[in-house]
């Protein structure tokens, strides 16, 4: 009987498949690797051009920061302009207004009815200060909030008005007119019209001929004023027509 030792072929076998074992063992670990290797270059990728973006972001948000203060700038300047425009729009109103309340008032007369005995226009300045809270812009972009004292000046002109109607009705129709004039500005007129007084008054025609009963009356209104008119507001007026 033949006897045949298997050991060697079997020890052979065994290295070899531990060798097997081995290299796909460290075949795995290096494409492992070489995938992390591989991530990480694509991440860093994404990552120096993110950095990239953010950078001229950062540049874009610097530039337009620039072309903000500008802005503000240019709108403080038109602010200060149009402040400037309103001005003079209302010294120009008010250097015909005195003429155009005397044209005004003759234009309230209820002709034939009425008649001015007295009439007078005084003005008021009231000076009020107030503190107001304003806005700071500084140079880091940030806001911040401060208290100004301003100095407020209110010229109210108080008229009186005294004459002589043929009866009540007239001085009521004569007070809705006040109520209802226009200024310059096309704004309301008068405020406040009150009567003071209303009563009998007997005029006399002379000698053997009887007197005429006539109501005398006293009004006074507080005069509005002037403001300059609104062009913008004028504008969307004329669209919307």
């Amino acid at each position: 009987m033949i006897r045949i030792n298997l050991l060697p072929y079997r020890a052979a076998r065994k290295k070899e498949n531990v060798r097997n074992q081995i290299l796909i063992f460290v075949a795995a670990v290096v494409g492992f690797i070489a995938i992390l290797s591989f991530y990480h270059i694509h991440l860093g990728g994404k990552i120096k051009a993110l950095n990239t973006q953010i950078e001229g972001v950062r540049k874009e948000v610097v530039k337009y920061n620039k072309i903000v203060e500008k802005v503000e700038k240019i709108r403080e300047k038109m602010a200060l302009v149009q402040e400037k425009l309103n001005i003079i729009n209302v010294l120009d109103l008010n250097r015909k207004d005195g003429f155009y309340l005397l044209k005004t008032m003759s234009d309230m007369v209820i002709e034939n009815r009425m008649w001015f005995t007295y009439f007078e226009s005084l003005e008021k300045i009231t000076v009020t200060k107030k503190t107001i809270t304003v806005t700071v812009k500084k140079e880091d972009g940030t806001e911040k909030k401060k208290k100004k004292k301003i100095t407020e000046e209110k010229v109210d002109v108080n008229i009186e008005i005294k004459g002589i109607a043929l009866d009540n009705k007239t001085a009521a129709d004569f007070m809705t007119r006040l109520e209802n004039a226009k200024s310059l500005g096309g704004t309301k007129m008068f405020d406040n019209v009150k009567l003071v007084t209303l009563h009998r008054e007997e005029l006399s025609q002379g000698k053997g001929k009887p007197g005429i009963n006539l109501k005398g009356f006293e009004i006074s209104c507080v005069k509005v004023p002037l403001e300059a008119p609104d062009k913008n507001k004028a504008k969307s007026k004329a669209k919307k027509k």
